[in-house]
């Protein structure tokens, strides 16, 4: 039963990751900035380990 709730959690944290990431990328496009979704997927990541 514990596994279901932490593949949920996980899920749910990688969803709020992708779409913070998806934000981002927008963002800096809208700014004409050059940016890539897949390097801001890794530090929303990474900043999450971190904290």
């Amino acid at each position: 039963m514990t596994d279901i709730i932490d593949d949920a959690a996980k899920k749910m944290k990688n969803a709020s990751q992708d779409a913070e990431a998806e934000a981002q990328t927008a963002k800096d496009h809208a700014e004409g900035k050059p940016s890539s979704e897949t390097l801001n997927k890794a530090k929303v990541k990474i900043r999450d380990a971190l904290d």
